[in-house]
């Protein structure tokens, strides 16, 4: 068996990659389904401003959990 020993991308960049992803998506889904969707586009944005201003990071809490980030036991 080969275990992949590159690095996760970092996790800001995978916080840029994911609320950029659903922004993107969520406003698609406004101008194509239903108006409601640019209010979770605008929830997202919210939370990056929240994060920038204060440091916390919910969704980099989130994503430092995920398996792909985690370091393999006897590492």
């Amino acid at each position: 068996m080969v275990a992949d020993k590159s690095p996760p991308i970092e996790i800001n960049r995978q916080v840029m990659i994911g609320a950029g992803t659903l922004v993107l998506l969520f406003v698609l889904l406004g101008a194509f389904a239903a108006p409601g969707f640019y209010v979770l586009a605008g929830f997202v944005g919210a939370g990056l401003v929240f994060g920038g201003a204060t440091g916390w990071r919910g969704m980099a809490k989130l994503l430092q959990v995920m398996p792909w980030n985690r370091t393999p036991a006897g590492a």
